[in-house]
């Protein structure tokens, strides 16, 4: 039984999360300085973590669709030959012990379009919009506790002919923090801060001008309890969720820097980011979840489905007293591991459920193979 707990408390810590292994611009680096040796490829990631019982390193790529960085195709020939290879680029290097275990690392996300830069010329060159991720990871207690802070940094600087000048840089924090307790009946807790803000300098005529789009900030507070039911583990979840504006009233509850890669054409700032609306955007869910755990030798399964309550207040241009709206939120989260040899994994995940307020599902899903390395 006591293996059945350890196992299940292995993959509570990377279930729910939106990364995995060869890391992303998110909290997803958590799970760094607790990765054995391996080499990992599915659809999302490519790459690999390796070292010894003190220090480790880690190359790679990750797809993160949601920021930006796209894969797409090695080459296109729609208009001649172009590179087209763009994800987001990953390494790290890590100290580990069981006292304290530090790593930091870099993302180099690169945009899924260019952005025209005049460097004070007449014509533009088209630029790769690039966002920046330095990461630092610790954890303590023989890994009890455990955090990753990474911060998105996004710097569109340019010059123009005339003399005119401007620079949009945008922002983000997306830390988690983890303590694993040691209890049976509260084994896992679980806080993501997270807060981001978008802004501008320009000269234009000799004026100066400088402000703030937008600004956000969000919390993911999560319980686990435990228990279990013969060779099954059951964990009740509690999430309390809430992304908010912040300042300046505007129609963004959550602001990502590496976002601003899509938007690197200076010209395709959002205009709803702009306006000083009457009313902010927020939103709100308390979501009750069932994680369910079963392993044999050869298969290993979580399954994650939940119910909740969710509220959201959409920002308003005219109206300080538009209503906030309620309703249901669903969702359910699987995994499943499958060894058929000692070293050698193969791994899907799928995740189905509602977004925000809008009707019908939204699912994801990724697969591929994780090959377990010896130690260095």
């Amino acid at each position: 039984m006591k293996k059945i707990f350890l196992t299940t408390i292995a993959l509570l810590s990377i279930a729910s999360a939106s990364v995995f292994g060869m890391y992303g611009v998110d909290s997803g680096w958590i799970n760094f300085l607790t990765h054995g040796n391996q080499f990992r490829a599915r659809l999302d990631q490519l790459g690999f973590t390796l070292g010894n019982d003190t220090i480790k390193g880690t190359f790679g790529f990750n797809n993160n669709a949601g920021y930006g960085g796209v894969y797409g195709s090695l080459f296109s020939t729609a208009n001649g030959i172009t590179y087209d290879f763009k994800p987001s680029i990953s390494m790290g290097l890590g100290y580990t012990s069981s006292l304290i275990s530090v790593g930091v690392g870099y993302n180099a996300t690169i945009g899924s379009q260019r952005w025209t830069k005049y460097n004070g010329k007449a014509e533009g060159k088209k630029t790769e919009a690039v966002a920046h991720t330095p990461v630092l990871v610790l954890n303590a207690m023989d890994n009890a506790f455990r955090m990753a802070i990474p911060i998105q940094v996004v710097n569109l600087a340019d010059k123009y002919e005339g003399g005119d000048k401007s620079r949009f840089t945008a922002v983000s924090l997306d830390a988690q923090f983890r303590y694993y307790t040691g209890l049976d009946f509260l084994p896992q807790i679980r806080l993501y801060l997270r807060y981001g803000n978008y802004g501008y300098e320009k000269t234009t005529g000799g004026t100066k001008d400088k402000g703030t789009f937008a600004e956000t900030f969000g919390f993911d507070f999560r319980l686990w309890f435990g228990s279990m039911v013969e060779e099954v583990a059951i964990n009740p979840i509690i999430k309390i969720q809430y992304n908010g504006a912040l300042g300046k009233q505007h129609n963004q509850t959550r602001i990502q820097a590496a976002d601003l890669v899509h938007y690197a054409a200076l010209g395709g700032v959002p205009t709803t980011w702009t306006e000083n609306w009457a009313k902010g955007a927020w939103d709100l869910k308390i979501i009750p979840a069932l994680g369910i755990t079963a392993n044999s030798d050869i298969v290993s399964l979580y399954v994650e489905p939940s119910l909740g309550f969710q509220i959201t207040q959409k920002g308003s241009a005219t109206d300080n007293k538009v209503k906030e709206l309620y309703s249901l939120y669903y969702g359910a989260y699987a995994e499943i591991y499958i060894t058929p040899l000692k070293n050698l994994e193969w791994y899907f995940e799928a995740s189905i459920g509602n977004v925000g307020n809008t009707k019908g599902v939204a699912f994801a899903s990724s697969t591929g193979i994780t090959w377990y390395l010896p130690a260095l």
